[in-house]
């Protein structure tokens, strides 16, 4: 069973993540639809505000220890993120609410948060505002692809980006619910979440190359070998032929690998080599996902 401490520090590397997960999501759903869409962009700006409110909410709960690893794990903000929203600011003409340096300065100047039964509230408080987040955005976007697929609604993004969007935020529905219930990382826990954080990898390649420009071949073959590596890895996950520990070396291997590809992409691209049919953004977060799988394993360790 899961220690006011644990609940306290796994909630808050939640919220930071996948929070920023849900904003960004929204200003790329935002970006995507026919300005006659209004009222499906002011629903997405308005999840983007909550996912904003639980955003600085956690930034003021996070004490001296948990700020630096955040810093320095990138899993919130990457070195990208600020010229990765300022190019999505510029191509497409709008103004969006970029705050990194005065987040990076709130976690450069936090100190030790007074452990006690009110801090312990608001993180409850706080994981279940997240999960009324969570099921609100997922209905959106179950909703959107019900009305791509029937023909009502147009949006630049591939209709199964949303099955994608809908996925990764599941993934962080359901270790709130766990952290909820105070139930502990177990093997099998671990041997899912794994599976579920490979797929999304394996998507996000899945995207990288189709969203690319087609005429960059080195791209779309390595994003290739990137899909395989990962659906590789899902059919031994399935087939349980190896190991969890074994299965879970091998994965971090790919995503280290995987990391350092979607890095020179994402260089490549703010130095305007490569063009994308999706916002930049988009790629801030497929780069900040890699960061929280390798960081979550190295956490998870921990109680192993």
């Amino acid at each position: 069973m899961l220690t006011n401490q644990d609940i306290f520090e796994q909630s808050l590397y939640n919220h930071i993540y996948f929070a920023e997960s849900i904003r960004s999501f929204c200003s790329t759903i935002g970006l995507t639809f026919f300005k006659n869409n209004s009222d499906y962009i002011d629903k997405a700006i308005a999840l983007g505000y909550r996912a904003s409110d639980i955003i600085n909410k956690t930034l003021l709960l996070m004490n001296k220890e948990l700020a630096k690893e955040v810093l320095d794990n990138d899993i919130y903000i990457t070195k990208y993120t600020k010229d990765i929203s300022l190019l999505t600011q510029k191509l497409f003409e709008i103004s969006l609410v970029i705050q990194i340096d005065k987040d990076i300065q709130i976690l450069n100047t936090r100190e030790e948060v007074v452990f006690n039964d009110e801090t312990m509230k608001k993180i409850n408080d706080l994981n279940n505002e997240c999960l009324g987040l969570i099921n609100n955005f997922k209905e959106f976007c179950q909703e959107i692809r019900m009305k791509l697929d029937s023909g009502e609604l147009f949006s630049y993004l591939y209709p199964d980006f949303f099955n994608y969007m809908y996925d990764e935020i599941s993934v962080y529905g359901r270790d709130i619910e766990r952290i909820l219930s105070k139930k502990d990382y177990t093997d099998f826990y671990v041997s899912e979440y794994t599976y579920y954080f490979n797929e999304l990898l394996r998507e996000s390649a899945l995207y990288i190359r189709g969203f690319l420009d087609t005429k960059e071949g080195d791209i779309f073959d390595m994003s290739s070998f990137y899909i395989n590596a990962f659906a590789n890895l899902t059919t031994k996950y399935l087939k349980k032929t190896d190991s969890n520990a074994n299965l879970s070396i091998e994965t971090e291997k790919l995503v280290i690998n995987y990391q350092r590809f979607v890095t020179d992409v994402i260089d490549k691209l703010l130095k305007a080599k490569i063009s994308f049919i999706t916002p930049p953004i988009t790629l801030d977060n497929f780069l900040t996902n890699i960061n929280v799988y390798l960081f979550l394993m190295e956490y998870i360790k921990k109680f192993k």
